[in-house]
């Protein structure tokens, strides 16, 4: 298992990463330890981490300076196609709940 790539931008003792996050950033410390790049918008790129859980919730509040989460790849058509933004799991649900 590989080292948490916010653990190293953050310059605290690396953790153990759990999973992956996609981040838009442009922070090079970050650029360098990426798995994938999915894109770029203006100035920042989205790409792929390896993370503890701690910092993915880091970053989901916040609280990462030069760190914002990449919640979604493409946008519907018509839109900017923006590689950001919150989308509602409703609007895509099959669930009648």
């Amino acid at each position: 298992m590989s080292f948490c790539a916010l653990c190293i931008y953050l310059e605290v003792p690396p953790r153990r990463a759990t999973g992956t996050v996609g981040l838009l950033t442009s922070a090079p410390v970050l650029l360098d330890l990426k798995l994938d790049d999915l894109g770029e918008k203006a100035g920042e790129s989205h790409i792929i981490v390896h993370a503890c859980p701690e910092h993915v919730v880091d970053v989901y509040r916040g609280r990462v300076d030069g760190v914002r989460m990449a919640w979604r790849l493409a946008e519907p058509t018509g839109t900017d196609g923006a590689v950001s933004g919150l989308q509602s799991r409703g609007a895509t649900s099959s669930s009648r709940a």
